[in-house]
């Protein structure tokens, strides 16, 4: 006999449980904070290289 092929059917939003829901959230605001971090860091030693360099020619 050939066998029956499986229908996988997707759970709707509304039926999922909602703390899954509200850690994915928590956890891409927690990566959008940490990136907005190391852009400010990064914005940061730009800024230091930028004032060394024009220090070094004004010497």
């Amino acid at each position: 006999m050939a066998t029956r092929k499986r229908i996988i059917k997707n759970i709707p939003d509304y039926r999922l449980p909602r703390e899954k829901k509200e850690t994915e959230e928590t956890d891409l605001k927690k990566v959008k904070a940490q990136m907005l971090k190391d852009l400010e860091a990064e914005e940061k030693n730009k800024n230091d290289w930028y004032d060394k360099e024009l220090e070094k020619n004004l010497k």
